[in-house]
């Protein structure tokens, strides 16, 4: 990636498309989409995600965990950082609304 500003244009125009289409019902439109950027694969690029995903030794379901960075530590200076990938999702949101809510999660 190198242009991070016309990315997010249109990442923009993309969300505005896909919220006229749901918001008109407009089908012909969003089968237009779907069939335009959903169903048309770069077999070169699919094999390099699936090579590097491969590379992770985690679950297929872990896509929408996030990963935990463990800073590891020699006296008060981190040295690395260790990269964990929890395996329970909802777990992970428990956690995180311990440690990030302001009520009390029980």
């Amino acid at each position: 990636m190198r242009d991070y500003d016309k990315l997010r244009l249109l990442f923009g125009q993309l969300l505005a498309e896909v919220q006229r289409i749901k918001s008109e019902g407009d089908f012909k439109a969003g089968k237009r989409l779907v069939e335009r950027y959903g169903v048309k694969v770069d077999r070169d690029l699919h094999a390099q995600v699936l090579r590097r995903y491969a590379a992770l030794g985690i679950a297929p379901y872990a896509g929408f965990i996030q990963p935990r960075l463990v800073p590891v530590t020699k006296g008060d200076q981190i040295v690395d950082v260790k990269i964990e990938y929890p395996d329970d999702f909802s777990e992970q949101m428990l956690e995180y609304g311990r440690s990030y809510s302001r009520l009390p999660v029980r």
